[in-house]
């Protein structure tokens, strides 16, 4: 979760030399605003680690960490991402949440109606009279001006994302194009709130068995055939994987940056990670 205050007053020197990397990538007034700016992170796992370094090397004004488990067994289950993506957004507070299951990850952003602005490349005017041709096309793509565009997107819930109506002519044309990482998700989820844990290497063989029956009743209920999500994945979504964290982490990360700095487009909404095949991929999914 995220909070923004008023980014008044301007900042110290000290600061100024400290982000001054920062401030050139995107400007004083985004830095101004992640610095007052608060976060609270729940889960310190290996992705709330990764999380938590890259926000605090940003320059947030205050950042709270919440974990009322030991370190390492379970984190939130679907019921509670849902319980606090709604209280967020009756409150207006931006919400973000994320996982790594073995080389799997994702994060989530309900950002509600966010605004940002976006950098984009003036094209250069051509007069009239003036023939078009390969050297005035070559003027317009070479123009060096830039311009700072407004946009708004709005996002939805997270109960919504996960409970896409699949029976549609148009979600079944999508069906083609979503990721298997999503109906992953759902299983994992499902197999967390059943166990009230996550899959584990010492019951690797009794936890495989149970996902796949979890994977048959879940793509079931969903209506999409369970061959959308192949036998295998259970060898890849035990423990946390240290480099998939790093990586979900920093995207994690960076996406909050934007979101609290309003500068460029966010992730709109799921992002996912397979470290299997070393690619990640951003999805839309929700009511349409």
């Amino acid at each position: 979760m995220v909070e923004k205050e008023e980014a008044g007053g301007g900042i110290s020197e000290e600061e100024a030399a400290q982000y001054d990397r920062q401030i050139r990538l995107w400007g004083l007034e985004a830095q101004k605003r992640l610095r007052a700016s608060r976060v609270l992170l729940v889960g310190m796992k290996g992705l709330g680690a990764e999380i938590a370094k890259n926000l605090i090397l940003a320059g947030v004004k205050g950042l709270t960490m919440l974990d009322p488990e030991q370190v390492c067994l379970t984190c939130c289950s679907r019921d509670v991402i849902v319980k606090v993506d709604q209280i967020c957004h009756k409150n207006s507070i931006k919400f973000f949440t994320g996982d790594v299951f073995g080389y799997h990850g994702y994060t989530f952003a309900n950002l509600g109606e966010h605004e940002f602005v976006e950098e984009k490349t003036k094209v250069a005017k051509v007069s009239q009279g003036v023939e078009d041709g390969p050297d005035t096309k070559r003027a317009k793509l070479d123009s060096s001006e830039t311009t700072m565009v407004k946009k708004k997107v709005v996002f939805c819930s997270v109960k919504e994302a996960l409970e896409v109506d699949w029976s549609s002519e148009k979600a079944k044309a999508a069906l083609k194009r979503t990721a298997s990482d999503y109906f992953l998700l759902q299983v994992l989820l499902k197999f967390r709130t059943d166990k009230g844990r996550d899959p584990s290497s010492d019951t690797f063989g009794e936890d495989s068995e149970l996902l796949l029956q979890i994977r048959n009743d879940v793509l079931d209920s969903l209506g999409v055939s369970p061959d959308l999500l192949p036998e295998d994945f259970v060898r890849y979504c035990f423990s946390e994987m240290a480099p998939v964290c790093a990586v979900v982490g920093g995207i994690l990360a960076q996406e909050i940056v934007k979101a609290l700095s309003q500068r460029d487009p966010p992730h709109n909404n799921f992002f996912f990670f397979d470290g299997m095949k070393g690619n990640g991929i951003v999805e839309c999914l929700g009511p349409k």
